[in-house]
């Protein structure tokens, strides 16, 4: 049975998602609806309900007109805080280049946490899993700075079986295409 935390959740990223899509066509609510899913799928124990509510609220920060406050104030200080994890400082991402600032940040365990890091990677998975109907400049770009970000992962970082289980997903899914 779902939690109260899951449903209103799941309630907020789909008010706060209306009216979004993704570069596909489709609802962008169902994007957070399949990375909280993919947490479920990989992840197996510690405070799940709030994973599963951070997952679906991951990107509201970045692409809505909602605030900390609003998270805080909605869903506890452990939920607002990992979304504020979850969320790419567009500025220096821009300045240091998306594939530089994101490696750097998930091989940081200062600037991302264990559990942060396994929704970014849930995250990647789905944003991955239709570079086949994309653009082909943009599928290769995309692979490109995902193995990229994997790559100093592995290097530099102290990972979890859930996290290693999550690369190997993302690194198996990328495999498949023909770029």
């Amino acid at each position: 049975m779902e939690s109260d935390l899951i449903k209103r959740a799941r309630a907020f990223a789909k008010r706060k998602h209306k009216g979004q899509f993704r570069k596909d066509g489709t609802p962008y609510f169902g994007h957070v609806e399949r990375v909280m899913n993919i947490v479920f799928e990989f992840k197996e124990r510690n405070r799940m309900d709030e994973l599963f509510a951070a997952a679906l609220l991951h990107d509201t920060l970045e692409d809505t007109n909602t605030g900390i406050s609003e998270l805080r104030e909605n869903f506890g200080e452990v939920v607002a805080l990992l979304v504020v994890e979850l969320t790419t400082d567009k500025l220096r991402s821009q300045v240091v280049g998306k594939t530089e600032y994101l490696a750097g940040k998930f091989s940081n365990e200062k600037a991302i946490s264990s559990w942060a890091l396994v929704i970014k990677l849930a995250d990647r998975l789905d944003n991955i899993s239709d570079l086949d109907k994309m653009d082909v400049e943009f599928a290769r770009k995309k692979t490109k700075e995902t193995l990229g970000i994997l790559d100093a992962l592995e290097e530099k970082r102290e990972l979890t079986n859930t996290h290693r289980k999550l690369i190997a997903a993302i690194r198996e899914k990328l495999e498949g295409f023909k770029l």
